[in-house]
């Protein structure tokens, strides 16, 4: 007998049980690391609605991944919160724990005394909701509002509220079009920089 004749034999044949074995293997492991990672990293969040155009809009996917870190100012984030009339909530963080908000009648948002330049942004019309400002942002919550202001219901109206940090599934990352085009900037650069001065304004560490 040569030597491939016995290489031959020595091959084990795991015939048509064994190979749906293996299968089935792949798949239940596929599925399992699946799970975990939409467990404990990302999840892919549906957007309906207009209160966040023009940078969201219906039929938009978010890649949402959870917070290991504060939230802070600009972070578009999903708000798990029932609140009255409303379910999940998909808005941007103008102000976190601390943090004074002063609206006026202009609809100019002032952080901490330092008017933000959201006009890159926002759709503005003349909404302040029903709150009396200033406000201070409580401890462990933000204020949230969406990027279209003429329509949001956000933390600018009392049955809304402030939102605890318990109640965000977290911080979108990239944002999947209805058209197919991936986008991962929410956030302006000027805005950035007005944020960074209110933090400093207030005592706090600029990000």
């Amino acid at each position: 007998m040569n030597k491939d004749s016995e290489k031959k034999q020595e091959q084990p044949s795991y015939g048509f049980i064994g190979v749906l074995f293996e299968a089935t293997s792949v798949v239940i492991t596929s599925i399992v690391m699946i799970a975990v990672v939409f467990t404990f990293g990302f999840r892919m969040v549906g957007v309906d609605g207009t209160s966040m155009n023009n940078t969201l809009a219906t039929g938009d996917w978010l890649l949402v991944t959870p917070y290991y870190s504060e939230p802070k100012y600009g972070d578009i984030v999903i708000s798990t919160k029932i609140t009255q009339n409303e379910g999940s909530l998909v808005k941007r963080v103008i102000g976190t724990e601390g943090d004074e908000v002063n609206i006026d009648d202009a609809e100019n948002v002032y952080v901490n005394g330092v008017l933000l330049d959201d006009a890159s942004y926002t759709l503005k019309g003349g909404q302040r909701g029903d709150r009396t400002y200033p406000v201070t942002v409580p401890e462990d919550c933000v204020m949230l509002m969406g990027d279209n202001r003429v329509v949001s219901w956000d933390s600018r109206y009392e049955a809304i509220g402030f939102i605890e940090k318990e109640y965000l599934l977290g911080k979108a990352q990239l944002r999947l079009s209805k058209d197919w085009n991936i986008y991962s900037n929410f956030h302006d650069e000027a805005s950035g920089e007005a944020a960074r001065a209110a933090k400093t304004a207030a005592g706090q560490p600029a990000e």
